[in-house]
């Protein structure tokens, strides 16, 4: 059915509702070559977008990380650099 605007906005003809946007914020990083590729990589073989892979590798990441005793949390050291 034609809207008055001229969209079929029936679910049968196939118009798209919008998805909600999430709360969100902007994050830009500057990855080392090598990363950005294993990133590009992992993005291609799972089908997920490089953000969405972020989320859930920062996730998993942070869950483990905050898992620890806080006196256990020393993967990033003062005055060591990755």
């Amino acid at each position: 059915m034609w809207n008055d605007i001229g969209f079929d906005d029936t679910p049968e003809g196939g118009y798209d509702m919008p998805r909600a946007k999430k709360d969100a914020k902007v994050l830009n990083v500057k990855l080392a070559t090598p990363v950005y590729d294993q990133l590009e990589e992992f993005c291609e073989e799972s089908g997920m977008s490089k953000t969405v892979a972020a989320e859930k590798i920062f996730t998993q990441f942070f869950h483990e990380y905050f898992e620890r005793p806080a006196d256990e949390r020393t993967i990033f050291q003062h005055g060591i650099k990755e």
